[in-house]
């Protein structure tokens, strides 16, 4: 993600806030990520688990686990979405640890020292090519302990590079006495080849007047396989795969020797 596409990016917190911001305390307790991940929570039985969320965002995941009495660090590239997940915590009076930093600096920052790294809501993507991937992907293994699992989320790629479809609409939502219709654009160019999609959001007033708001993010679609490979080149021992041909989107759990 180069310095224009992190503006960008940085620009659509209110976005992500339009989507949890109204969330009561038990909502965002029970969220829909807790609930898919259980099993591998209450497998590390220590009384002190240490998680890092790679790709917080505005942070809601990382409070939900917070609330679910995990200790959580939350990253981010964007220093707007870390500012939104540190006033999060504070709204649901929970404590997180946050740092604004690009995965390839987790190393210089963290020992081996997380139980579990989350890399979820489809952000690996968004390393250029694959190397860069690789790398990326290396840097969230070197913070992990021993045994410690890194979890990665994904849309099928595959799936939806056959489909070519050009857009992707999303149900309406309300957020602040007004509703957003969200929209994706995709421009796609194959398989690791650098793509882009336009993230259009209508905000409809209650007068029924319109305004659009747009912003922009580069990617790099890459195969199931491809990805597989990359987590057990680098040493993970991969202990969980949804992946099959139909899915829209798929998670790998790659476990640390």
């Amino acid at each position: 993600m180069n310095n224009d596409e992190k503006q960008d990016y940085d620009k659509m917190n209110w976005l992500y806030n339009a989507f949890y911001g109204d969330m009561e305390t038990e909502q965002l307790q029970q969220l829909e990520f807790i609930e898919n991940h259980k099993n591998l929570l209450q497998s590390y039985t220590d009384k002190e688990v240490y998680i890092l969320d790679s790709a917080c965002g505005n942070g809601v995941k990382a409070i939900a686990l917070a609330l679910n009495g995990y200790n959580v660090t939350a990253t981010d590239i964007s220093s707007e979405m870390v500012k939104f997940a540190n006033e999060f915590s504070k709204k649901y009076n929970v404590s997180i640890s946050t740092d604004v930093k690009s995965w390839s600096e987790l190393p210089s920052v963290f020992e081996p020292q997380f139980d579990i790294v989350f890399n979820i809501g489809n952000s690996i993507v968004h390393s250029p090519n694959a190397v860069t991937r690789e790398n990326d992907i290396s840097s969230l293994v070197q913070v992990l302990k021993r045994k410690g699992t890194l979890v990665i989320e994904t849309r099928n790629w595959e799936k939806i590079l056959a489909e070519n479809k050009r857009f992707t609409v999303y149900d309406k939502i309300s957020y602040l006495d007004k509703e957003y219709i969200p929209m994706y654009h995709w421009k796609f160019n194959g398989i690791e080849q650098e793509s882009e999609v336009e993230i259009l959001f209508q905000e409809i007033w209650k007068d029924n007047h319109v305004e659009l708001y747009e912003n922009s993010l580069s990617f790099t679609p890459f195969t199931h396989m491809s990805l597989l490979d990359i987590m057990k080149k680098l040493g993970l021992d991969i202990i969980k795969d949804t992946f099959h041909k139909e899915c829209d989107w798929y998670l790998i759990y790659g476990r640390k020797a």
